[in-house]
């Protein structure tokens, strides 16, 4: 396990902002215009796309700087993809997700987790709320029941399985999945 060094600074000053996206003829603009509201508030939008309200959170040292993106269905909080540890939370009202490195954490509203590699089809992992453990990746298929009482994997050329009525291991000469 990688334990990150630990940062020593904090965080100095926030500026809340407004990224107009758009002109006031609607075309998007190659660079966002960024005004700061006079009386501190800023309206929220439905489309970020066009306009986006924002805090400025500027890093002292190694806490790097983080912008926290208001949006009307969900808060986003972006850091460089230099930082140590985390880059990207994204919360809403079902779920908190977290992205670290390339891996995309996810904590749902029922208590379930999903770990999902970002770039990466068909890689994910699941915590379910009752505890069961689900794996897909390329190469197998894993599941692991909340209480203990199943376990199962299942490869291209082989099933096992492990259960109350007892033990199955097959091995197939030809792959179980079609191609």
């Amino acid at each position: 396990m990688n334990v990150p060094a630990r940062i020593a600074s904090a965080w100095k000053s926030a500026q809340l902002l407004i990224a107009f996206h758009k002109d006031q003829d609607g075309g998007k603009r190659a660079e966002p215009r960024l005004w700061s509201p006079k009386n501190n508030v800023a309206g929220v939008t439905g489309d970020p796309k066009s306009k986006e309200a924002f805090i400025d959170l500027r890093g002292q040292g190694d806490a790097g700087d983080v912008q926290i993106k208001l949006h009307s269905d969900n808060i986003i909080l972006r850091r460089d993809k230099d930082t140590a540890g985390w880059t990207g939370i994204q919360a809403d009202h079902h779920s908190v997700s977290v992205l670290v490195g390339t891996v995309w954490v996810t904590v749902n509203g029922d208590g379930s987790i999903t770990r999902r590699v970002d770039g990466q089809e068909g890689d994910t992992s699941w915590i379910e709320a009752d505890g069961a453990f689900i794996r897909i990746a390329p190469d197998m298929h894993l599941e692991v029941a909340g209480d203990g009482s199943r376990m199962s994997r299942r490869t291209d050329y082989r099933v096992d399985a492990i259960s109350a009525e007892g033990v199955l291991s097959v091995a197939a000469r030809r792959p179980l999945k079609e191609e």
